[in-house]
């Protein structure tokens, strides 16, 4: 179970001005904007969600805010619970966002373990139960981590490059037909667009998908 304990402070990746470049227009043209913040933000989720992050509810401390809160790649302070069961007890459990950035605390059932107790592993973001140079594995029971993962401002200039690669395709080809390859208007325009035949609900291409893996953006997670 995920929680998010503070959420984003905004959720998009690109600034206004990177949003109307990324559509083609000059960086002082606001007459797009409103639909270019939609934009943005669908190619924000999208990219989270090709990311393989985890969606989580709001914890009830927030009220008026409820329920699912929206996937995002930036900085959220997150509780995450871990339920270990007799037989089938982890040697290393993989957080449901990253890139970690602290940790907060970690409690087995009751008892709040020290740094000391456990390895936080960035790149993958997991924690290993340790004591000294020894690894253990977690106990049965509950395994609660509070923590902070996400990208801060200014946010890395290449996940940057695929957010306005998205918004650009996105803000082009609105209110077209998704699954239309190619688009043609004689001595005006002719566009060739992704189609992803095997999943034509996909709203990220091939190779932004693997440009996010080669990149470090999706967690690479090695036996």
């Amino acid at each position: 179970m995920l929680t998010v304990i503070e959420p984003a402070a905004d959720y998009q990746l690109l600034t206004p001005e990177e949003l109307r470049v990324a559509a083609g227009l000059d960086p002082t043209d606001m007459t797009q904007d409103a639909a270019l913040e939609v934009w943005g933000l669908q190619a924000a989720t999208a990219l989270a969600s090709a990311c393989g992050l985890a969606k989580g509810g709001y914890d009830a401390s927030l009220l008026p805010l409820r329920g699912e809160a929206p996937l995002t790649l930036k900085a959220e302070t997150v509780e995450q619970t871990f339920r270990v069961r007799p037989g089938n007890q982890y040697r290393t459990l993989f957080l449901a966002r990253w890139p970690v950035l602290a940790i907060t605390s970690v409690t087995v059932d009751t008892s709040a373990l020290t740094t000391g107790d456990f390895e936080v592993d960035i790149p993958r973001a997991s924690l290993t139960r340790i004591s000294g140079n020894q690894t253990l594995y977690w106990p049965c029971g509950r395994v609660i981590v509070q923590y902070e993962a996400g990208y801060d401002d200014p946010v890395p200039s290449g996940l940057k490059g695929y957010a306005a690669r998205l918004t650009g395709f996105y803000y082009q080809t609105q209110g077209s037909d998704p699954t239309e390859r190619r688009v043609e208007i004689p001595g005006v325009i002719t566009l060739e667009r992704w189609v992803d035949q095997a999943a034509t609900d996909s709203l990220v291409p091939t190779d932004i998908s693997s440009g996010l893996l080669r990149d470090g953006y999706r967690r690479r997670v090695l036996a």
